[in-house]
């Protein structure tokens, strides 16, 4: 599954086995993605365009992993 959301990703923390440290690896992964993406957006990204480039990020590193 492809997560395209913060939500998604939230959601997804309560099917997370905590045992599989591979599987919490790429949960934290995306989690940084999302977070360092919508928290350092490019100049001129503002508003709802931080979510959107946050989305886009996080998808993007999902698709070329």
């Amino acid at each position: 599954m492809i997560y395209t959301s913060l939500r998604e990703l939230a959601e997804a923390l309560d099917t997370l086995d905590m045992t599989d440290a591979a599987q919490v690896e790429t949960f934290r992964r995306l989690i940084g993605v999302y977070m360092t993406a919508s928290h350092n957006p490019p100049e001129g990204v503002v508003g709802v365009g931080i979510i959107t480039y946050a989305e886009q990020q996080l998808i993007a590193a999902q698709v070329t992993s």
